[in-house]
């Protein structure tokens, strides 16, 4: 599906510019921020309804029957695969959740002030982590981006004055920034509507700089008014933030989705005919026969006519070219996964297949989550600095932003057994077990951690068996 220019992340450097002069928002410039995001939100709307499934989202559910008039078959059935794609994105790529640490090194401890403060960082960001449910957030980010190519996500001070974080919906996020960073906004809006307690249709609007938060609400975006007036939102930058999922910020499913409707249209077309078998015209050849007698044998299920007429009686049917159809929406389905750089789960190759097989087969959706990593991290470097300015303002706590460290790792099948078998060749080749644990074992992050428990656990080894008397030599 072809993106229409009007539907693309607009420009905003001039806006941006403006405010940067020390102007401050008004109702008439935040209605034209919005105006200019109209198409894109419309766009990215529609992506996550036709992820949701809902009618307004899908195509196939909208489509017409071929003629206009008469009783006309006109199955619409809906082939998810764009959820498909989406989901196995997001949950190989967040299905093992981020791990968020503070580093407790030489250089760390000596930029943060002491091994005390470290500590005491270190448990500032793990609270963190656990009341902000980052492990969800992360995953609707991943998910909203793999949707629209970007997500969102607000940073707040919740009712007892804690930092918080919550998803946001991509069509109600406008990130701007004059180098085009979203993970790096120097502003920011969120816009939505909803309906007051007399059920009426209300439009709200948070605009977002360095400092404050100013809040908005109109019967309508044109119509916006400052509702309250504008408060500190407690951090050191812009707290709405957004997570590209590539420098297009393009959605994975977007370049296949003409794929999915083709396919969606052509098993919608043999459904149709399929149920056309059952409407079948019966045909009476070289044969009169009247009203009366055709109930008459409707009823007892057979037919009479005199020999020799020459007379036959069958169904007029269509005859539908099975393979064909088959290889044409195999062709389709084929294409799908292939430009989508998705894996086909339905594939009989992937239940059989080894752990270095798997591995290849994952090599381009891996490339794609890769990144989505580096978007990620560098989203998270901005997180920390946020969180960082709060922490210091309200806890008196220093937590120096470089020393946050992301750990991601994907959601792999793990074949150990082909991995153990690979690190015992490395080995037995002369390779040092350093190196071959390193390369050999997908699930070992920490080698040195490994090599230290491995190298305690010989010497306890050796202790005990001295110590039974077997390891002593004789005199």
């Amino acid at each position: 599906m072809a993106r229409k220019r009007r539907e693309c992340y607009p420009d905003y450097t001039a806006e941006v510019a403006y405010l940067n002069a020390d102007n401050q928002i008004t109702p008439q410039l935040l209605g034209r921020i919005i105006r200019k995001h109209r198409g894109n939100a419309c766009f990215n709307q529609k992506l996550c309804e036709r992820y949701q499934v809902i009618e307004e989202g899908v195509p196939i559910f909208r489509r017409r029957p071929r003629f206009s008039s008469g009783s006309q078959i006109n199955n619409r059935l809906n082939h998810d695969y764009f959820s498909e794609i989406v989901d196995f994105k997001t949950g190989y790529f967040a299905g093992s959740p981020i791990s968020y640490s503070y580093s407790n090194t030489e250089e760390s401890r000596q930029v943060t002030g002491g091994e005390r403060q470290v500590n005491e960082a270190g448990k500032v960001l793990t609270d963190f982590v656990a009341r902000a449910c980052m492990y969800d957030v992360d995953m609707q980010a991943v998910k909203y981006a793999a949707i629209c190519g970007y997500g969102a996500r607000l940073f707040y001070l919740d009712k007892s004055g804690r930092e918080n974080v919550m998803p946001v919906f991509p069509y109600q996020a406008i990130l701007l920034s004059s180098t085009g960073a979203l993970h790096q906004p120097e502003y920011g809006v969120r816009y939505y509507r909803m309906r007051d307690l007399n059920n009426r249709p209300v439009c709200k609007a948070e605009f977002y700089d360095r400092r404050m938060r100013y809040r908005f609400s109109g019967s309508s975006f044109n119509t916006l008014e400052l509702e309250e007036a504008p408060m500190p939102h407690g951090f050191g930058g812009c707290p709405l933030q957004g997570i590209p999922n590539n420098e297009e910020l393009t959605g994975d499913a977007e370049k296949v989705i003409s794929l999915i409707d083709a396919y969606d249209r052509c098993m919608s077309d043999s459904s149709n005919e399929i149920e056309n078998f059952a409407q079948a015209y019966m045909v009476f050849e070289n044969i009169s026969i009247s009203p009366e007698v055709l109930a008459e044998c409707q009823q007892s299920g057979a037919f009479s006519f005199a020999s020799g007429t020459g007379g036959k009686v069958y169904y007029l049917t269509k005859d539908i070219n099975d393979t064909f159809l088959q290889n044409y929406c195999d062709r389709l389905e084929k294409n799908i996964f292939h430009r989508s750089k998705t894996p086909n789960l339905s594939d009989e190759s992937f239940g059989t297949a080894s752990g270095i097989s798997l591995k290849f087969k994952l090599t381009e959706l891996e490339t794609k989550c890769g990144m989505l990593q580096a978007k990620m991290q560098a989203a998270g470097m901005y997180m920390f600095q946020l969180l960082s300015f709060s922490w210091q303002e309200r806890l008196k706590t220093t937590v120096v932003p470089e020393q946050c460290i992301m750990e991601f790792s994907r959601n792999f099948p793990l074949d150990a057994l082909s991995e153990a078998q690979a690190a015992q060749t490395m080995i037995a080749s002369g390779l040092p077990k350093r190196i071959a644990y390193a390369n050999a074992y997908s699930f070992i992050d920490d080698v040195d951690y490994v090599m230290e428990l491995a190298a305690k656990e010989e010497d306890d080894g050796l202790l005990s068996l001295y110590a039974s008397g077997n390891g002593k030599q004789e005199a």
